[in-house]
């Protein structure tokens, strides 16, 4: 669907009150993330026009004070090693689309359609400023939507959705009682500036992007495929859907040919409810991952239980490596875990062969980015503005049961993938 966007104007937000810190490191994993932006697109469906104005002050004033909390992200990264907390600002658009709202929900697996919403400015870079870019959006009828960018390097999925509920509450003229902690840089102490890391999801080729709905009851059905005995009696809908999706994206990749494809797939897993108190708050800001990798072939046909039991085993890993001196509970016994964990990441990313395709699948899945009410009801719809490269984001559906699959492969991938018959059965075009 075409669509024209018009920018009616820009502003720098600063936060309204000063901050105490004036540098904040980068962690070990911030310091080699792509410069990309972890982005989300809120969609509403009501508010009176001659109010526009009214809104959009609204957002600006309560985007201030949460800047204040999280003022890093009002910052300037600084040779791509440390954050300058300088209080610069975040940037803020509003802008005017020539389409309906019900126009791009008639038309949510255009992805071409949510980026075009979602981009941020020419001059904008996650890797120096804004470290943050807000976008508000009018459509022609009573329909907006609040697209909201925060640089990788600071943020993942979890801690844009932990800045968001907190601009939510500011919006409603609720006080945050519990401050963020900015403590990547604890947790994954910074490396020295000169070590190299592999190259990794590295786009290679031009790139499409589609959005897959499943269904309750298809996930009901797909989980009770996805479980196999003893192993995993019950399989979760996330591995269950990831799985699917693995099948279905490595055979759309399989050569015509004898020769033997190399697959790399990660599955990051969100640190924060996996590890104690004592190793990171629940309201830690940063990229706070776990991304194990599973090694497979094009030999390997990627059966569902098959690729279910090998997912479920690297939550066990994970488990044991943060468990492992449990008995010791002192400081360094957590040391020791964070350690390992580290040391576990490292390897992994140095076994992905160059030569290899890789697939990086991430659950946005229970992060409550439909509880976004900024004093005018929940979002319509919800998409991830930061599908790129050869990847999958899975996020809840409105209805909280139901997952939104947000995936991209090379387009002549996607020519085979969007057609997969046994994708379809569970994931049938809307």
């Amino acid at each position: 669907m075409a669509m024209k966007l018009e920018i009616l104007s820009k502003e720098v937000i600063k936060p309204d009150s000063p901050n105490h810190l004036q540098t904040l490191h980068l962690s070990l994993f911030d310091q080699f993330l792509p410069t990309t932006y972890v982005s989300a697109i809120f969609f509403y469906d009501d508010h009176q026009p001659d109010q526009e104005e009214i809104l959009v002050q609204k957002l600006k004033n309560s985007l201030s004070q949460t800047l204040s909390l999280f003022y890093p992200l009002a910052g300037r990264i600084k040779e791509g090693v440390t954050v300058d907390c300088n209080d610069e600002g975040a940037l803020f658009t509003k802008a005017r689309a020539d389409v309906l709202l019900s126009d791009v929900l008639r038309n949510p697996s255009d992805a071409g359609l949510v980026h075009k919403l979602i981009v941020s400015p020419d001059r904008a870079d996650p890797g120096t400023w804004p470290l943050l870019h807000v976008k508000v959006v009018f459509f022609r009828d009573r329909g907006f939507a609040v697209a909201v960018s925060a640089s990788h390097k600071l943020c993942d999925a979890a801690s844009l959705s932990m800045f968001v509920r907190s601009w939510t509450k500011a919006a409603k003229g609720f006080a945050d009682t519990v401050n963020p902690e900015f403590s990547a840089s604890v947790f994954f102490p910074p490396a020295d500036i000169s070590v190299e890391f592999p190259p990794f999801l590295e786009p290679k080729k031009k790139s499409k992007t589609k959005s897959f709905v499943f269904g309750p009851l298809m996930i009901e059905k797909l989980k009770i495929r996805a479980s196999c005995g003893l192993l995993v009696p019950q399989a979760t809908r996330v591995e269950s859907i990831t799985a699917l999706l693995l099948r279905c994206m490595t055979n759309s990749r399989r050569p015509k040919t004898e020769a033997v494809t190399e697959f790399a797939i990660t599955h990051t897993m969100n640190l924060r409810p996996r590890v104690p108190l004592s190793f990171l708050p629940r309201k830690a800001i940063g990229n706070f991952f776990f991304l194990p990798l599973l090694k497979e072939t094009s030999e390997n046909k990627m059966e569902i239980q098959e690729t279910v039991s090998k997912l479920r085993k690297t939550k066990e890993e994970l488990n044991e490596l943060i468990t492992k001196d449990s008995e010791d509970s002192d400081t360094n016994s957590d040391e020791a875990a964070k350690e390992r964990i580290v040391s576990a990441m490292l390897s992994f990313l140095c076994e992905v062969s160059p030569e290899a395709e890789t697939y990086a699948v991430s659950s946005w899945c229970r992060m409550s980015f439909y509880d976004a009410d900024f004093g005018w009801g929940f979002p319509v719809w919800v998409a991830p503005g930061s599908v790129d490269k050869t990847q999958v984001v899975l996020m809840d559906a409105k209805d909280g049961e139901g997952v939104e699959a947000w995936v991209t492969l090379p387009e002549t991938d996607m020519a085979e993938f969007e057609h997969d018959d046994e994708l379809l059965v569970y994931a049938p075009p809307s």
